[in-house]
């Protein structure tokens, strides 16, 4: 039996939803989902996808177990999120 208060699944989009609106990491279409540990000992919560700076990938990690912990949901978080590299622009300018 589980210690949380809420099932986790419920959580973890609520998790999404604050990834995406919250200003510290405003990222649509990050992936959020429980995994086991590698040694199989643990569950814990995964975070993937692409962000757009280094400040809010590091912001990551405390604004999801900040939510996790409002929920009473005890699991620690990883970050498996890259930050994407702009693209350059156009060589050739805009024809209107």
């Amino acid at each position: 039996m589980s210690d949380d208060l809420v099932p986790v699944a419920h959580v973890l989009v609520h998790v999404r939803e604050v990834l995406a609106t919250d200003g510290r990491v405003g990222e649509l279409g990050l992936d959020v989902e429980e995994a086991l540990t590698a040694d199989q000992e643990a569950t814990i919560v995964v975070v993937r996808g692409a962000v757009s700076t280094e400040v809010r990938k590091s912001a990551i990690v405390p604004l999801v177990t900040e939510v996790l912990r409002a929920h009473g949901v005890q699991r620690d978080v990883r970050d498996d999120t890259h930050v994407t590299e702009p693209a350059p622009p156009d060589e050739a300018p805009e024809v209107l």
